[in-house]
């Protein structure tokens, strides 16, 4: 058990409120000077925030059924209360809106046990109303956004203490269901690997972590961070990649307050922290905790949720935005802040301005985004694309048509794989089945229908057609081809879609099953997704197979005799959405690069990774909410030689097919059918 404690970073001006609270329509908002400080309200003008944004509180709790909060709180549609099962196979069971890491229960809200503290138990709540508090509704204050959601996940118990692995799974839960900024309002003197790798993951993820610099030093004096680094804030440290935005505590005159820490390396901005009201844990029946707002607080964990606000201000205007970007335009926009030489390049960039952040990104002048993995990025302009087109087909309410688009996203014609209405849609690959050297269509049909899998090529001229599986069975087909056993033949290797054993059938163009053994345990029986290719550049094809659904994320990769030769964890192995797969020789090292989608129930989350289980490239092929799945293929699309990543949603989602190069940036985008079509469609590229 790791014995690490991240104690809460919170100071406390110990002074009464006196004066008139003011009938305004939020009755504490004259009382939050550093919503003026940090132009929040010119801000407004622009954005006021997205319901569709989620921000992590990971910390001591929170209050959510708080008047004004309880509409701002995150909802995991997926999940039904009450019923004992983890609905949406997050590993979490009734996890409606957050969960409490420490006592593995699904209810978030802050504890009374033994030993706790008063600034504990209010700690998360108030946190989450400076990010998030209702606007103009009556009740307390306003929040830096008025309708960004929060995700409540308690991590700190109620006297102010945690340990690194209860938040490194926090961490974790956030990114796979769907937040898109964490908030970590704590800090710890020991270094813990895990946590560390956790947030480099929610960083890759897309996800923007915010941490607190901590008030820990001698007596109320903050510490110099540089020599003596405290974590999360200084995680980042001595990495090249800046994947935390560190915030120190500024007073009312925009000076360095005397309790916050600050370090080279670990701060990147500063926000106001001093003399902050928020709202407070409200339970009626406990007399000390009847009121809705706590007043004159401070601490640099209240300037690092002001800066997670500011980010959920910047993602809700353009939701495409990543993390380097987010951080890099908060830290460029800043304000002007009063420096001494004591602080001198230990302070960050500046003052938080949120209007400035804001504008420059409705302005569209946000910072440029990762360099891809090639030296030269393609052109994203129509010219420059290539004379290739792609093919599409539905999932499911569809037909045993594919349609044919251009490079311009013109639909020119139809390729009819199975005639007639027995067939509901197809599910695709683009695999050289006539052994010729160029790539032709695979299809395997999908659930509902009889398990045909036909091969044909661009022209429509058929190349083989059998059933891969009894005709009684209607569970979905996938199909790959390859040489797989070396003997200069192409084999089509099919498996199941679902509801059978997790067999993989190896079939002779013709149609005479060869070959058949298990991926999995013989009582999964969820469907699995399939890829053929060489991994390893030994001349001979593998079989890479992934679980549809319901199992860990494990990818594995055998020879076609069967034997494994290779498992790869694409995702936290609690996550249980299934993988969508593809090969593509991502790095010109001449082996297949595999390339993964998250399915169902996680976020939209796109990785590749070479044979030796390196990444190659993480990113978000759609809003982080998005749960629906995302499908992933491969293909020269711009005729460079170097190919891209052509995703789609799996379910749920509108067929918006996306482009992106090798490393994730986007190229393209288009809706090859009407958005109102969620049964998911079948992508590849010629």
């Amino acid at each position: 058990m790791n014995k690490i404690k991240l104690v809460l970073v919170i100071f406390l001006i110990n002074f009464a409120f006196t004066g008139t609270v003011f009938a305004a329509s939020d009755p504490y908002y004259t009382k939050q000077w550093y919503l003026e400080t940090i132009k929040a309200q010119d801000a407004w003008g622009i954005n006021k925030g997205s319901s569709s944004i989620v921000v992590a509180v990971i910390d001591t709790g929170v209050d959510i059924d708080h008047p004004d909060l309880s509409g701002n709180i995150w909802t995991n549609t997926r999940e039904i209360v009450g019923d004992g099962v983890d609905n949406d196979f997050n590993g979490y069971i009734d996890d409606k809106h957050g969960y409490d890491f420490i006592r593995d229960e699904a209810d978030p809200s802050p504890r009374f046990k033994a030993g706790y503290t008063d600034e504990a138990v209010n700690h998360g709540t108030f946190i989450a109303g400076l990010i998030s508090a209702k606007h103009d509704n009556g009740k307390a204050i306003k929040g830096v956004t008025n309708k960004v959601k929060i995700m409540p996940l308690l991590a700190l118990d109620s006297d102010g203490t945690g340990n690194s692995i209860t938040v490194s799974k926090a961490v974790d839960y956030a990114v796979e269901n769907g937040a898109d900024i964490i908030n970590l309002s704590f800090g710890g003197d020991e270094y813990n690997a895990g946590l560390r790798e956790s947030i480099e993951e929610a960083y890759e993820q897309g996800v923007t972590i915010i941490a607190a610099a901590g008030n820990i030093g001698n007596g109320s004096i903050g510490s110099d961070l540089t020599n003596d680094p405290i974590y999360p804030v200084c995680y980042d440290q001595t990495s090249s990649v800046n994947r935390v935005l560190g915030v120190l505590a500024t007073d009312k005159n925009n000076n360095i307050t005397r309790f916050t820490n600050y370090g080279k390396g670990c701060i990147d901005i500063a926000a106001p922290g001093y003399d902050i009201v928020s709202l407070a844990y409200n339970d009626n029946s406990r007399s000390a905790y009847s009121e809705l707002v706590r007043q004159g607080w401070s601490g640099s964990s209240f300037a690092a949720a002001l800066v997670s606000g500011a980010a959920a201000l910047l993602k809700s205007e353009k939701p495409s935005l990543s993390p380097r970007q987010i951080m890099d335009t908060i830290q460029k926009e800043s304000g002007l802040l009063i420096v001494s030489s004591k602080y001198k390049d230990k302070a960050g960039e500046g003052l938080l301005d949120v209007y400035k952040a804001l504008k420059s990104v409705q302005s569209g002048i946000v910072s440029a985004p990762a360099t891809p993995l090639t030296p030269s990025a393609p052109s994203t302009s129509t010219s420059s694309k290539g004379v290739k087109n792609l093919y599409v087909s539905a999932r499911s309410n569809g037909s045993g048509e594919i349609m044919v688009f251009n490079a311009n996203f013109e639909k020119v014609d139809d390729l009819e794989v199975f005639s007639g209405t027995s067939f509901h849609g197809l599910n695709l690959r683009a695999d050289d089945v006539d052994n010729n050297g160029l790539a032709d269509i695979l299809a395997g049909a999908v659930k509902g229908d009889q398990p045909f899998v036909r091969a044909v090529d661009f022209s429509g001229k058929l190349l083989a057609s059998f059933l891969a599986f009894d005709a009684n069975f209607k569970g979905g087909v996938n199909a790959a081809a390859g040489d797989v056993d070396n003997d200069g033949e192409i084999e089509i290797v099919a498996v199941p879609d679902s509801a059978y054993d997790p067999v993989v059938r190896i079939f002779s163009k013709n149609g005479k099953l060869e070959k058949e053994f298990y991926a999995f345990n013989r009582d999964f029986k969820n469907g699995l997704n399939i890829v053929v290719g060489d991994m390893d550049a030994d001349g001979v094809d593998e079989i890479v197979v992934a679980p549809h659904q319901g199992l860990m994320p494990k990818v594995k990769i055998f020879k076609g005799s069967g034997e494994l030769k290779k498992s790869l964890l694409a995702y936290v192995a609690q996550f249980k959405g299934g993988v969508s797969i593809d090969l593509a020789d991502l790095n010109a090292d001449n082996k297949a690069d595999l390339i993964t989608g998250a399915g169902p129930g996680g976020g939209p989350h796109v990785q590749a990774f070479t044979y030796e289980g390196e990444r190659l490239a993480s990113f978000m092929a759609y809003p982080a909410n998005f749960s629906g799945g995302v499908l992933v293929s491969a293909s020269d699309w711009t005729a460079d030689g170097v190919p891209e990543i052509i995703t789609a949603p799996s379910s749920k989602g509108g067929p918006h097919v996306k482009i992106f190069t090798n490393s994730g940036s986007k190229l393209d985008e288009f809706f090859p059918l009407s958005n109102s079509f969620t049964y998911g469609i079948s992508v590849v590229g010629e």
